[in-house]
């Protein structure tokens, strides 16, 4: 089932398969797709990631070494991280070109542009009917939601999230409606002034379905000019309506783990942010995990410390089985080196590799899903791998100030 046929951006929900969830129809399940822009040529299978940015890069990564050394295919750009002390003031809207120009973007990856960054901070300030809360460079502002309307039109991503009213606490009886109400209203306003087609990600709310009913059915009515969803707790997928199943789903309630990776694709989420890609370079670990895994009674790490003195005369590549330019170019010991001389090239051949560790992770996921062996396969990876990463016990690179999301994961 495609996306409408007047939207930039194409979904071919190729086949839902089996999955771990519970629920009715195809929406309690792993599928996988063709996810492609029509008119830049970018196009990739899903299930898929989503690369975080800082500032519209990639951390660690030039865009060059993004091209040519990555897979990623889709890059998030929080509109925040753009704007500076004067109220209005956001550089990258009064630059004469598009975002992917601004930012020198590589054009094999598309760009999505979105109010705020994900995970959200919490900020001292709540919501308005026309603003968004926001934490920037220089401290709280307050971002109107038609300036980022302005923004979308000026900058033209490849996809669009519409603003969401998100507060910082789970929403009480009264808090839900004004949720409901101010995130249609958003997306009404940004359908209306969309004159230039670009693609747009309605969300879809962290509130029980029957909260939101007559919102998903205002997604129904409007959905030829949609192009997806963002789901906020990706729980839901498993009951949207089935008029939306055509529509891909990126999934912004951030998996802290592979594990929880795989639990979100089981409910059949398309896309996912996943913010521990970097979290793990700037701990100085490598990723070592692959799907499903072989087990054997023991449990493994899901990646390696390279802090760790043991690893200070290791040949070895960073992963056993990894093809990527680190694990071609280098081993263990060089990146060690690298991190204890606090080099700044250590972070980027770490990022390399965990970016090509997850793709690769991806791959597996949707040919298992294919294979309809998916399930069974999901059983094999929690008998081989630890629930969680290992502990930090490295610094991170001397330019990294992390922030603290609500729910304890950093941002950079």
């Amino acid at each position: 089932m495609a996306a409408p046929a007047n939207s930039r951006i194409v979904f071919d929900l190729q086949t839902a398969g089996e999955g771990t969830a519970t629920g009715g129809g195809n929406n309690g399940s792993a599928r996988i797709g063709r996810f492609a822009n029509a008119r830049g040529g970018v196009s990739f299978d899903t299930p898929s990631f989503v690369a975080q940015t800082s500032r519209g890069a990639v951390p660690h990564l030039s865009g060059d070494n993004l091209r040519d050394h990555t897979d990623v295919k889709v890059a998030y750009v929080a509109l925040e991280d753009f704007i500076e002390k004067p109220h209005g003031n956001v550089p990258v809207c009064n630059h004469p070109s598009t975002l992917r120009d601004f930012i020198s973007h590589p054009s094999n990856s598309l760009l999505m542009l979105a109010p705020r960054r994900s995970p959200p901070v919490t900020t001292a300030a709540s919501n308005t009917d026309a603003s968004l809360a926001i934490l920037t460079s220089v401290g709280f502002r307050a971002l109107k939601v038609d300036d980022y309307f302005n923004a979308v039109l000026k900058l033209r991503p490849d996809i669009a999230i519409s603003p969401s009213d998100l507060p910082h606490q789970t929403p009480g009886k009264n808090r839900g409606p004004k949720m409901v109400f101010r995130t249609e209203l958003w997306l009404g306003e940004l359908i209306n002034r969309n004159a230039s087609n670009i693609s747009i990600f309605a969300p879809v709310l962290p509130l029980d379905i029957e909260r939101q009913s007559y919102y998903l059915g205002y997604l129904k009515e409007h959905i030829s000019s949609l192009s997806g969803l963002a789901l906020y707790d990706a729980r839901l997928a498993v009951d949207l309506p089935s008029d939306l199943e055509g529509l891909p789903r990126l999934s912004l309630d951030q998996a802290q783990t592979p594990h929880q990776v795989l639990r979100q694709v089981s409910w059949g989420v398309d896309m996912l942010d996943l913010a521990f890609l970097t979290q793990m370079t700037d701990a100085g670990i490598s990723l070592t995990f692959q799907f499903p895994g072989e087990a054997s009674g023991k449990k493994e790490a899901l990646g390696v410390d390279l802090w760790k003195k043991e690893y200070g005369t290791s040949i070895e590549p960073l992963a056993a089985v990894c093809k990527c330019y680190t694990c071609r170019k280098h081993h263990r010991a060089y990146v060690q080196h690298l991190l204890t001389a606090k080099e700044m090239t250590a972070w980027v051949l770490l990022q390399i590799h965990n970016a090509k560790i997850i793709s690769n992770f991806f791959t597996a996921v949707r040919e298992s899903i294919a294979r309809c062996t998916f399930e069974e396969d999901c059983k094999i990876f929690a008998e081989t791998y630890a629930e969680e990463f290992p502990e930090k016990t490295g610094h991170g690179p001397r330019y990294h100030f992390p922030s603290v999301g609500p729910r304890g994961a950093l941002l950079i």
